[in-house]
């Protein structure tokens, strides 16, 4: 099993010239901690996605950081770690003082680039079966996160190992030219958070799933 994580804008636009169109510290911090700690309901309890759909007040990110900040999270070590996979073009996208990801098995999925484990910090394989195969026989790794791009999002979803999307919604238009595809009929809202706002910018974190 593995989940996608992903921000996108109210047209499903994730990108623009290989970059994000936003730049929102709460989404920046959500995905670190959720793909980092080992263990998701302690990430969805902080951000309170087990109440979001009662509170209906906004809040600025500061106001919710005030809230969570007193709680703790599992942290990652040698035996409790996640994968987050990735295409080769989002690997290049992440600023070189980004990559690797810390405290997180980095995987590249391409079609093009030499499989194995490079300059010990990422590995390289030729398709998402292939990554999920090697993963699912190493113990030390909890959870998997594919975080695109958006043909790597779209093979994923079709994937029966694919039981939750964790989705940034972000209430505002940008220019985007690249696009989330079309989640499959079957994945359910489940939990989101509280509304925050960055600047302005309005979004929730959401989960969902698919029985």
């Amino acid at each position: 099993m593995f989940a996608l994580v992903v921000a996108a804008d109210k047209n499903r636009g994730i990108g623009m010239a290989g970059t994000l169109p936003w730049k929102l510290k709460g989404d920046m911090r959500w995905f670190r901690e959720l793909t980092t700690c080992p263990d998701i309901p302690p990430v969805l309890a902080r951000y309170q996605l087990d109440v979001g759909w009662r509170d209906k007040r906004p809040h600025t990110w500061e106001t919710l950081v005030g809230r969570i900040g007193k709680v703790e999270l599992p942290k990652p070590n040698p035996g409790a770690r996640n994968a987050v996979l990735m295409g080769r073009k989002t690997w290049d996208s992440l600023p070189e003082r980004f990559r690797p990801l810390p405290d997180r098995l980095n995987g590249v999925l391409s079609r093009k680039a030499r499989a194995g484990v490079f300059h010990g910090s990422h590995h390289v394989w030729t398709s998402l079966e292939e990554a999920l195969t090697e993963l699912s026989r190493d113990p030390t790794v909890k959870q998997i996160f594919v975080a695109g791009g958006a043909e790597i999002y779209a093979g994923a979803m079709a994937h029966p190992g694919c039981r939750r999307i964790f989705l940034t919604d972000i209430d505002a238009d940008f220019p985007c030219d690249t696009f989330l595809p079309a989640f499959p009929a079957d994945f359910q809202v489940t939990a989101a958070s509280p509304e925050l706002s960055d600047d302005g910018i309005a979004y929730r974190f959401t989960l969902l799933e698919r029985p």
